[in-house]
């Protein structure tokens, strides 16, 4: 993974965390929680749990006995986590990358993540250690953004830039929705030894009062901003100006909805 993009730091965590947690991941993450509380959920680890977003919905659908690790390779984003949970919520916190965990062969009896895996360099291997740390019967569960042709905030954003900086847009804001090829996916998650593996695809909306919040948590709620910054021939000001003129223009100045698609993706541990 480049370091740049699991840089999520200084105030991206908050901003993220704040303008798109609304916008992208509350419902995503409550649909998740409800179809992992389907079933058996004793032991429960969350990979790339970032804000605690899907963290949160986790904890309110399962029972309380369920014991629930949160793991993200980032700490700035895990301490950002922590802060909204009580210590008597049954939950751990703990750094880690998904391409190499730190826990022990069976331990868990469902591994989840929401919009993390496409950032991971090896799929293959982040399906291999899931598969390892769960238990036979054990289930993953986890969600991914559909191309970006079905998610026109993302794209339009990312069109809009191309055009700011000369057909180089940032590459940031593709990475979140290169990895969506369903027959690529299933390939990589039955090597690892994954079975009964699911796709379900579902429709929803991204939701903003204002224009403004949507450029905020676009622009400054992730490692774009770091790519801009460091191209130094813009500020961030003018580049979350240009992108609210460019959304209320296409998308309207208030109370705005905006399709989008995300796939959650399911399989079991036969062995």
């Amino acid at each position: 993974m480049n370091d740049i993009y699991s840089a999520f730091t200084g105030n991206i965590p908050e901003n993220y965390d704040h303008y798109l947690g609304p916008i992208f991941f509350h419902r995503c993450a409550e649909d998740l929680a409800v179809r992992i509380a389907e079933g058996q959920a004793e032991q429960v680890l969350e990979i790339a749990a970032g804000t605690g977003i899907a963290t949160r919905y986790l904890r309110n659908q399962l029972p309380g006995k369920a014991h629930i690790t949160a793991s993200d390779l980032n700490d700035d984003m895990l301490r950002h986590a922590q802060q909204k949970f009580l210590p008597s919520e049954n939950i751990s916190f703990q750094v880690a990358n998904a391409m190499e965990l730190p826990f022990e062969e069976g331990q868990f009896d469902v591994v989840t993540c929401q919009f993390g895996i496409m950032f991971c360099s090896d799929k293959p291997l982040v399906f291999h250690e899931a598969h390892r740390v769960l238990c036979p019967g054990g289930r993953l569960l986890f969600s991914i953004w559909d191309a970006l042709e079905h998610n026109p905030l993302p794209r339009v954003i990312n069109e809009m830039l191309a055009e700011l900086f000369d057909g180089d847009a940032p590459a940031f804001l593709q990475l979140p929705f290169s990895y969506h090829d369903q027959t690529q996916i299933r390939k990589d998650m039955e090597k690892s030894g994954f079975s009964d593996v699911r796709f379900t695809t579902l429709d929803g909306e991204c939701v903003f009062s204002r224009p403004k919040n949507a450029a905020l948590g676009m622009v400054t709620g992730s490692p774009l901003r770091l790519e801009i910054e460091q191209r130094k021939d813009t500020t961030i000001d003018e580049v979350v100006n240009k992108v609210m003129g460019r959304l209320k223009t296409i998308f309207g100045e208030r109370d705005c909805r905006v399709p989008m698609r995300w796939t959650v993706i399911s399989a079991n541990r036969a062995d």
